[in-house]
């Protein structure tokens, strides 16, 4: 198999490896991996033995932090349930791949053929998997090559158990898989998914949700041991029993199976000479468990989601304002999940992709993978801001509007909405001959004086006002510039003719005044009548 050498120069030298086989293959070095069980450290959790995993990963073995991770997602239902939720509202949005800002012909084929290859995959169980690093801080999902024709695709990316890496000695950011070295196998390029997780700053090891959770998981465990044994003995009363001096082990044996059983099954029986006192039953409050319970609760909500009202962790005081602002957070979290899947998908698939099939070197000029938050403009407000910038000659990108409003760009051969043909107003005059002028012609039938003069000095006026229009759209049309245009009206101000307009005017004002003279005598004969 032929690689290209740019291909080599830019992945490195098993990169050629990674295309023909899978690193996890060679069974020689790290086969052992797929044949080992899970420990389960958190049976008999103390903190002694948590501090002593978490101490053991920042050193480098992460075997047993990972183990209790998993341990804590599978065992502790708000855990789990947070944890999927925050993975799986980012992994029910709806994804793009978009080629990079002006696009050659080559960089436009890369988009599509990537467009193509994921259409087949499971894209929701890719983001699915990749969120696995949100608890861990890292999640490594293997690569399968294969060839078609002269193309090459993968196959869906594979997750691979977090318990398989552990960090290099020299360097607490560098994960390799463990094998039979000290410092464990690097993993090839091109065979990786090697998505990291800043779900909190550190190194890897520390940089996972499930070190801040490790103990509030500690803390409500022991406090919800300790009500089950409240439960246990609750009301019960304490029983006491007594044997004399000489008594054999095997009677006080059996004197403590009496008294064990009389608690269960309140039957028993005792050797003669043997008592058993019953003293008040068992008290206890269980509202103390229940608070450190509902602490460690709402404390595993707010790291996860980063409120406690999106997940039904609250303490009665919720409010609507309070519930909005706790998403507006948890939506921010989402967001910055968003960006790192995206990162990682774009570097470790799209950018190998666009340079095996189609030569692109250059990393930002790969296509670009997205996933849509929804987090558009408002169209109202967008439409009636945007043309008065750019009527103030704001250059505004057309990238910039679609990516706004989330409307995408049509290609060449999409249909197009067009825009309404705009009439031009002496059209519109002429469309309704003899209607007064748009701003008087929703009055109906004059029902005054007033109304019949105003619409008869419109409708009489309309000709005079659409020859001016006629001569002003002239003006528009041959005017370069909104300053060329200016100055034509301007200079044209003196050639319009406003006589006849003004005699209308003159003669409707003078029958308004005889109008209101004739309205003032019906007044005052009625009143002396």
């Amino acid at each position: 198999m032929v690689i290209p050498g740019f291909i080599k120069r830019l992945f490195g030298s098993d990169a050629a490896t990674s295309l023909v086989e899978q690193q996890t293959d060679d069974q020689a070095r790290v086969g052992q991996i797929k044949h080992e069980f899970a420990n389960h450290p958190s049976k008999g959790l103390t903190p002694s033995r948590l501090y002593q995993i978490l101490e053991g990963a920042e050193h480098g073995d992460l075997l047993a932090q990972s183990d209790l991770f998993e341990d804590m997602e599978e065992k502790d239902p708000q855990i789990g349930a947070d944890m999927l939720k925050r993975r799986q509202l980012a992994a029910e949005l709806e994804w793009q791949i978009i080629p990079p800002e002006n696009p050659s012909a080559q960089e436009k084929r890369a988009a599509d053929q990537a467009n193509e290859l994921f259409s087949a995959m499971e894209v929701e169980d890719l983001v699915l998997d990749l969120g696995s690093g949100l608890g861990h801080g890292y999640a490594n999902l293997e690569l399968s090559w294969q060839l078609d024709g002269s193309m090459r695709y993968i196959e869906q990316p594979t997750l691979r158990p977090h318990r398989w890496f552990r960090l290099h000695p020299d360097d607490q950011n560098v994960l390799t898989l463990r094998d039979m070295s000290a410092t464990g196998a690097e993993l090839w390029p091109l065979g990786w998914v090697a998505h990291r997780h800043r779900a909190r700053p550190g190194y890897v090891a520390r940089s996972g949700l499930h070190r801040m959770l490790a103990w509030p998981y500690l803390f409500q465990n022991y406090a919800l041991g300790d009500l089950a044994q409240l439960l246990e003995i609750y009301g019960m009363p304490a029983r006491l029993g007594k044997y004399p001096k000489n008594a054999t082990d095997k009677e006080k044996a059996t004197l403590l199976r009496a008294v064990v059983s009389m608690g269960k099954d309140a039957a028993g029986i005792i050797p003669e000479g043997m008592s058993i006192d019953f003293l008040d039953a068992a008290q206890g409050r269980s509202d103390v468990y229940l608070a450190m319970m509902n602490w460690c609760e709402r404390s595993k909500s707010r790291v996860i989601l980063g409120g406690t009202l999106t997940s039904g962790t609250g303490d009665g005081t919720n409010t609507n304002a309070l519930g909005n602002v706790h998403e507006r957070g948890q939506s921010s979290l989402i967001r910055s999940d968003v960006r790192q899947y995206c990162s990682s998908i774009r570097r470790s698939i799209l950018w190998p992709l666009a340079a095996l099939n189609f030569g692109i070197e250059d990393a930002n000029r790969v296509p670009r993978f997205r996933l849509d938050m929804g987090e558009t403009e408002d169209f109202q407000a967008l439409a009636s801001s945007l043309p008065t910038f750019v009527d103030m000659g704001a250059r505004v990108p057309v990238w910039w509007l679609h990516e706004k409003t989330g409307i995408p760009e049509a290609s060449e051969e999409d249909q197009v909405l067009q825009p309404r043909p705009q009439q031009p107003m002496t059209a519109m005059l002429r469309q309704q001959p003899g209607q007064p002028l748009a701003i008087l012609s929703q009055a109906q039938r004059p029902a005054t004086p007033a109304d019949a003069i105003a619409a008869r000095m419109a409708r009489e006026g309309d000709p005079q006002v659409a020859a001016w229009l006629e001569k002003i759209e002239a003006m528009l049309q041959a005017a370069g510039s909104l300053e060329e245009f200016r100055e034509m009206l301007y200079a044209a101000q003196a050639d319009l003719d406003e006589s006849q307009l003004a005699a209308l005017i003159g003669t409707g004002l003078s029958v308004a005044d005889l109008a209101g003279r004739v309205d003032l005598e019906d007044a005052s004969e009625s009143a002396n009548g």
